[in-house]
């Protein structure tokens, strides 16, 4: 199925000969409807005392004042006749206003409430989805690291999340006995429980990294004494966006992990609640030339970037497919893994595949108890899909070598032309003035007419999907059965959501998804099962405002590439400026400043080669024809 199909939804077909006047009807409830808002009697009782009394002795006594004399009769009449008519045409048109235009505002309110509504329960469904996939160890992981990212998690609540990691109810005693003495400040205390309990911790937490890497850094936050904070929101991956973009340009929805899809529904629940997600770039004013070749290198760096990104996230995501396959366990490819290792054990997984597949194809006639020619084809269609995510993965990564030298040619442009021009263009240029190297600050948000447009075209979706709620679960209707959500559904409607904001946030920019994955989402622990739509959103409006905005990572990094890559002098003021508008830390841009710019290692092809991902392996493709062969 085509993405473009995922937007169509079925409407009914005009029968000839039944006629039900339902169009009529719900005209005249409109108009009905009009009426009783605008509260027609009270404002003809308005208009009655506006063009009798007060039109009268405003007209009788102003006259007077200004000529001295009694108004005519027929003056009298004319302003009370203007009066009564304007005021019957005003009230007319806001009455045709209300049962059409209104209408139309009063519809688009339902759906944003509507859309608020879904989204969170969606949030919580998708989340539960993604670990119904894993084996019962992974799922109790999983299931306490969400626990652990929870602002109002409980002392007994870590003890049982910390157990769940560990496996060990004593230092599970110990976290809730810290989170006891967190809560009340007394951090000394905190001290002689790691004298107490350190060698046991670090013992239990070494076993934990390699399996958990992600889990193991929360746990030991907590057994440090901290906890997550509302304000700093919770972090998110870095190219989700990038991975859905993929996925609905390759027409491959296995692109996209569960978490990612669980990302953009958070993403979109945060925007439509009023979030303003804040952006660093930075332009050049001046000479021609110098700006061209600033904005060729920019858009070489950012394609370079995205082709990074691009061959890390597809080798991830077929990765996380193969999980959800139950073709590789979660333990060999935890989250945090590095890109090595990950493309050496997605190997391995897709040579036993091939290996058992081979095995199976030839003793179709003979096949072990338990086994059916139903599996044989299962597992084809697995090392199928397979084979094709990893060809992506090679090519994306083949990529990244052509995208590479193209931005070397482009730094080589720009250092040239710096060198041509003087060390003046090369300088962050901060107050008065038209020229020179500056930031650029933009905001990530919709207003009020693209969060209803957005609102609508989801609501749209769901109803076409014919997508509904019982109980805990969603469910499709389809030729009258209930279908449950599936991962594949889920994945569809994560599409549909970024091919609604696109319009609005231009999701598919290189600086947009760079700038959306560089903040933390807001917080939306608070959402729960159960939860009225006006509850969930004064939730996502008070987490959307309460959420820091913390620049000072962004400055950090833009002034960074700045150095780095365009060569650009930081001047102390430009430092200054940093770190009192941004929040830059003073010894970071101490220490890049103090670099000078021919000292800094340049960005070579060969000191930072991209991991190596061999082409598709001949074998997978013979076990694939041969099990073709043998199956009717």
């Amino acid at each position: 199925m085509k993405w473009s199909q995922f937007s169509r939804f079925r409407r009914p077909r005009q029968q000839d000969g039944v006629s039900l006047g339902r169009a009529e009807n719900e005209k005249m409830e409109r108009v009905t409807r009009a009426v009783r808002r605008v509260r027609v009697s009270r404002n003809l009782l308005k208009l009655v005392w506006t063009a009798g009394p007060v039109t009268g002795l405003g007209l009788y006594g102003g006259y007077y004042i200004g000529y001295g004399q009694a108004p005519s009769p027929q003056l009298l009449t004319y302003f009370i006749s203007f009066t009564i008519l304007s005021g019957l045409i005003g009230l007319l048109a806001t009455i045709v206003y209300d049962s059409t235009h209104g209408m139309s505002k009063e519809q688009a309110r339902a759906d944003v409430l509507e859309t608020i509504d879904i989204l969170g329960d969606l949030i919580l469904a998708v989340r539960d989805l993604s670990m119904e996939g894993f084996e019962v160890d992974v799922r109790r992981r999983e299931a306490a690291v969400q626990l652990l990212q929870r602002v109002d998690l409980s002392p007994d609540g870590v003890a049982f999340a910390c157990e769940e990691l560990i496996g060990d109810p004593e230092l599970g005693q110990t976290l809730a006995h810290i989170d006891h003495l967190r809560r009340a400040g007394l951090y000394s205390r905190i001290r002689d429980l790691h004298l107490e309990h350190g060698k046991r911790f670090d013992k239990a937490l070494s076993e934990l990294q390699p399996v958990a890497p992600i889990a193991a850094s929360i746990l030991r936050e907590r057994y440090m004494g901290g906890a997550p904070k509302l304000q700093h929101g919770t972090p998110r991956d870095e190219f989700f966006v990038e991975r859905v973009m993929a996925a609905i340009e390759q027409d491959n929805p296995l692109l996209m992990t569960a978490a990612d899809v669980e990302a953009m529904l958070v993403l979109a629940f945060e925007l439509i609640n009023g979030r303003e997600i804040p952006l660093l770039l930075f332009s050049y004013r001046g000479k021609w030339r110098l700006a061209a070749a600033l904005d060729r290198l920019e858009e070489q760096r950012s394609r370079y970037r995205i082709a990074q990104a691009a061959g890390g996230n597809r080798i991830r995501a077929l990765a996380s497919w193969l999980v959800e396959a139950e073709a590789l366990p979660y333990e060999e490819v935890p989250e945090g893994l590095s890109t090595p290792v990950l493309v050496e054990r997605v190997l391995q997984a897709l040579d036993g595949m091939a290996r058992d597949l081979s095995e199976l194809s030839g003793r179709v006639g003979d096949l072990p108890d338990g086994v059916t020619s139903g599996d044989i084809r299962r597992q084809g269609d697995i090392l199928a899909n397979a084979v094709r995510l990893y060809r992506m993965a090679h090519e994306a990564f083949k990529d990244i070598g052509r995208v590479h030298a193209e931005f070397l040619k482009a730094a080589e442009d720009w250092e040239r032309f710096v060198s041509a021009f003087g060390e003046e263009t090369g300088q962050l240029r901060l107050g008065p003035g038209s020229k020179g190297l500056r930031i650029v600050e933009k905001v990530v948000s919709l207003d009020e007419d693209a969060r209803e447009a957005f609102c609508s075209h989801i609501v749209n979706y769901l109803h076409g999907e014919h997508l509904e709620k019982r109980g805990r679960r969603f469910f499709t209707r389809q030729d009258g059965r209930r279908r449950a959500l599936t991962l594949e559904g889920a994945r569809q409607l994560a599409v549909e959501v970024a091919l609604a904001l696109e319009p609005h946030v231009q999701l598919s920019r290189a600086e947009v998804q760079r700038g959306v994955g560089a903040t933390n989402a807001s917080y939306l622990g608070g959402l729960e099962p159960g939860m009225s739509a006006q509850d969930k959103r004064a939730l996502g409006e008070a987490m959307a405002q309460d959420v820091e905005q913390d620049m000072s990572q962004p400055a950090e990094r833009l002034a960074l590439v700045l150095v780095k890559h365009y060569r650009v002098q930081l001047t102390e003021d430009a430092c200054e400026f940093l770190k009192e508008t941004y929040g830059a830390r003073e010894q970071v841009l101490s220490m890049i400043s103090q670099s000078q710019a021919e000292e800094m290692p340049r960005m070579n092809l060969l000191s930072q080669r991209p991991p190596v991902v061999p082409a598709p392996r001949r074998k997978w493709y013979r076990a694939l024809a041969q099990a073709r062969r043998v199956l009717p």
